[in-house]
């Protein structure tokens, strides 16, 4: 490899950069998610990723049971994402 390029990702690897919160939200269907859930076992990198962006997640998670979150503070950062083109689901 020259030039410092990445080569590209399989297309499965591609599939679990996109889907990956999905995934972990429990928002696909069955199919997808066996799917995904199939290839991250069978594939470092994107397991690595997988469980980097759980543990992100319950870190999250642990922080808001822990410190709270005031309703003014919710809002001002979901209408930011709405901004941004974010719909709340």
């Amino acid at each position: 490899m020259s030039g410092g390029q990445i080569p590209p990702l399989p297309p499965e690897c591609m599939e679990v950069l996109k889907h990956v919160w999905d995934f972990l939200d429990d928002q696909m269907s069955e199919d997808a998610t066996e799917r995904l859930r199939a290839h991250i076992a069978g594939c470092e990198g994107c397991f690595q990723y997988a469980t980097f962006q759980q543990n992100f997640l319950d870190a999250l998670g642990a922080m808001r049971r822990r410190w709270g979150v005031k309703p003014e503070l919710r809002e001002k950062v979901l209408t930011a994402l709405r901004d941004e083109g974010y719909a709340e689901k």
